[in-house]
């Protein structure tokens, strides 16, 4: 079972899946009795703070899944979610720069 975990492709999924799982837990802890989760979106977008929620969901979800990765010595894994951020990242410059 763990052996399949040391695979670039699931390290990528994870590293792409968990942000939005953690943008989504914010939500339910926080706004779920005032608005809904599209209403939750449109707001932070309004207020020009979405890249920063998602910058900051995406490291705060896979850096302690890459040192999980790294850890237990799966590294084709980490290199997967390092990959994911990397991603993350360049697309916060671009809407934040560009």
């Amino acid at each position: 079972m763990l052996r399949r975990l040391d695979n670039l492709f699931i390290g990528l999924a994870l590293g792409i899946f968990l942000p939005i799982v953690g943008i989504f837990v914010y939500y339910i802890f926080t706004y779920r009795v005032e608005t809904s989760f599209s209403g939750f979106i449109d707001y932070f977008k309004s207020v020009h703070l979405f890249v920063a929620y998602i910058s900051l969901a995406c490291y705060m979800t896979n850096l302690p899944l890459f040192f999980l990765f790294i850890w237990k010595d799966k590294y084709q894994g980490a290199r997967g979610v390092l990959f994911a951020t990397i991603m993350y990242t360049a697309w916060v410059v671009y809407e934040k720069f560009l």
